[in-house]
């Protein structure tokens, strides 16, 4: 019963459940093999209802092992027919090509017989087939004595169809040269009769003339009926590509409308409303980086360097560049061209992903910069409605894509401006008041210290007043970094393009200033240059953030609570990481904080080692040389975390004993 249903969902999802498109190009391969059996069963009554064979009929028994041989013919071409494998795509059959599961409606008008890879092994199945209908309608032909060629035999309009095979695969053409080759065999017949044949037999001109004429007639015929029936499929065709293009434009507009703050499902679900579209085997959509405008000195002695791409593939299990089947130095051609790109290779079997011959590659530019590149493929030629396809949606893509980076780079700016108004509110606010009741209180120590200097009666009792004014100047001091760090988070770190030692000297400059802890800084190395990597400068920017932060938690620490008298700092460049590190000679860690328990400033060194962390590096709180403590921060450059923490402390131990 399981078998009965299978046999039937397979009839109804060939022959009703396809599309009228789909149904009518295969009309002429039904065809042919519909005549082609029923011309064989036609033969096959013919043999076997003769009477009197051996006597009346001297080809008879020759007749009989064509019709084996014509069997086998027929069911061979039957089982390499594309129909037939349309039927049974998991037929596996020697020299056959990959068989397709369904009958794609873009394809031409499947041919006869089986369409090999190779023209000439296509040419090669024709003239075989031609071969046998001829020499078996040469053979057969003495089976009615007279006429000993042509219609006499059982197989004369079983060989016709062979002309049908050829103009059904090249069209007039080939119609014709199939008639012609097959009426070859009749003239053969007529010159060089069988030694069976009946030699009193005179060929006349009704039996020769309708011999030779029907198959090239018929033939004509039918290369007009298909080249008429494909003509009009493809009209179909083109009003079918003209709806799904339009479908697809309105699809891939709402997927611009709905995924316009997000940028990456954008461009995941765009490539693959692209290729569905346009009906492409594969696309990949190659996106260019926003490339920020550089410093005009760095500009003038740094040549810039290419960003690598970041390239979106449909269908999804293509996950990153290394895995595209569309090569990616074609991508950067195109880039550094900008010119569309169109390549034609031969398929490379037993590839994955598969290799498909037609490739095209279309770039899209913004102010003379190209900003997109579309790479698909295709295993039939891309027409130009398929490319203006792409045009009008590479077009919307980029236009959503640019909208979508100038709404951030507005979020950015207003946010921006939002933190440097409340750094200037704290600068002229709060910092000012503190800095007056450090400088009152300063002077109320002087005034005090001058009284207790004119009495020494008035000294007594004016200590403890000095005393408290003395903690009121420490409190200040404290209270006026704090505030300055808070200034410090809140405007941007890094305007003037200053390099890290020139900021880390800024910071204790400005330290030593407000606490009058005298600090020192130690260089080794020098700054890594960009060459034009503006990846790589927005990394290097990220990693000097990351340590201005901690290198300002440490000083509020060893300032706040170690009570230190004395900071020393010492900075490592490389081209690969940096290495930091902040000793004092305080009092040192109490053991709740070396647990990593939240305490100074809110984070602590909870925050200082999430900030490395996060980077890919380290932070160490290791005890002090004599006193206090040392707190080692490592940080690597590189874009992806390949550096230890192994090869960090390693480095570090050197760098410390070297100082």
């Amino acid at each position: 019963m399981k078998l009965h249903t299978s046999i039937f969902a397979r009839i109804y999802k060939r022959f009703l459940a396809d599309t009228a498109g789909q149904r009518l190009r295969a009309t002429p391969s039904y065809f042919f093999l519909i005549w082609r059996w029923s011309m064989w069963l036609y033969a096959l009554v013919l043999i076997v209802g003769s009477r009197e064979p051996y006597t009346k009929y001297p080809a008879y028994g020759i007749s009989v092992v064509l019709l084996f041989v014509t069997l086998l013919q027929t069911l061979i071409v039957t089982l390499y027919s594309p129909v037939a494998r349309h039927f049974f795509p998991r037929l596996r059959l020697p020299f056959a090509p990959p068989p397709r599961s369904e009958i794609d409606e873009e394809e031409p008008i499947p041919t006869a017989l089986a369409r090999l890879r190779n023209p000439y092994s296509n040419l090669i199945l024709y003239g075989i087939d031609l071969l046998v209908c001829g020499l078996v309608t040469y053979l057969s032909g003495p089976f009615a004595l007279h006429p000993y060629f042509g219609t006499s035999s059982p197989f004369y309009r079983y060989g016709i169809s062979t002309a049908f095979a050829a103009a059904l695969a090249y069209g007039y053409r080939g119609g014709l040269g199939a008639a012609l080759g097959y009426d070859l065999f009749i003239v053969l017949g007529i010159l060089f009769r069988p030694t069976y044949a009946d030699p009193l037999y005179t060929p006349n001109v009704i039996d020769v003339v309708g011999s030779l004429v029907d198959t090239p007639v018929a033939a004509l015929v039918a290369a007009l009926i298909i080249s008429l029936l494909d003509r009009y499929v493809r009209s179909l065709q083109s009003e079918q590509a003209n709806v799904r293009q339009q479908k697809a434009q309105l699809d891939l507009g709402n997927v611009l409308i709905q995924a316009a703050y997000e940028r990456q499902h954008l461009l995941t679900k765009s490539a693959e409303q692209l290729r569905q579209g346009g009906r492409f085997e594969s696309l990949a959509l190659a996106l260019v980086p926003h490339t920020p405008e550089l410093d005009t000195d760095m500009a003038d002695t740094e040549a810039p360097r290419p960003q690598q791409l970041e390239i979106y593939t449909s269908p999804a299990h293509l996950p990153h560049e290394s895995e595209v089947s569309l090569p990616g130095e074609l991508f950067e051609q195109v880039r550094q061209t900008g010119e569309r790109l169109t390549r034609i290779e031969p398929p490379v079997p037993h590839l994955y992903p598969p290799r498909f011959p037609h490739q095209l590659y279309l770039p899209f530019a913004k102010q003379g910069e190209v900003q997109l590149i579309l790479g698909v493929e295709s295993h039939r030629p891309i027409d130009e409605k398929q490319e203006d396809f792409l045009v009008i949606a590479g077009t919307q893509l980029l236009t959503a894509l640019e909208n979508i980076r100038l709404t951030e780079q507005t979020i950015l700016l207003t946010a921006q401006e939002e933190r440097n108004r409340i750094a200037r509110e704290i600068h002229d606010g709060v910092a000012q008041l503190i800095y007056i009741l450090k400088i009152s209180a300063e002077t109320c120590i002087a005034y005090t210290q001058r009284l207790m200097e004119a009495s020494e009666e008035e000294a007594e009792q004016l200590n403890p007043l000095e005393e408290r004014l003395q903690k009121l100047v420490t409190i200040s001091k404290q209270a006026l970094w704090e505030t300055r760090s808070y200034m410090f988070s809140l405007k941007p770190l890094n305007q003037e393009h200053l390099s890290l030692q020139d900021i880390i000297q800024g910071q204790l400059r400005e330290f030593e200033t407000i606490s009058e802890v005298p600090t020192s800084l130690r260089v080794e190395g020098e700054e890594a240059s960009t060459d034009g990597d503006n990846e790589y400068a927005r990394q290097r920017e990220r990693v000097y953030a990351a340590f201005f932060r901690i290198v300002q938690e440490a000083l509020t620490n060893a300032y706040k609570h170690a009570e230190a008298t004395r900071i020393e700092v010492a900075l490592r460049q490389g081209p690969e990481d940096i290495l930091v590190e902040i000793g004092d000679n305080g009092k040192g860690l109490p053991e709740p904080a070396r647990s990593g328990t939240r305490f100074y400033s809110g984070h602590g060194l909870t925050g200082m080692r999430e900030r490395a962390t996060e980077l890919g590096g380290t932070l160490d709180i290791l005890p002090g040389q004599a006193s206090g403590l040392l707190v080692r921060v490592w940080i690597p450059l590189s874009h992806a975390k390949t550096n230890t923490a192994l090869a960090a402390s390693a480095s570090a131990h050197k760098f410390s004993e070297k100082h």
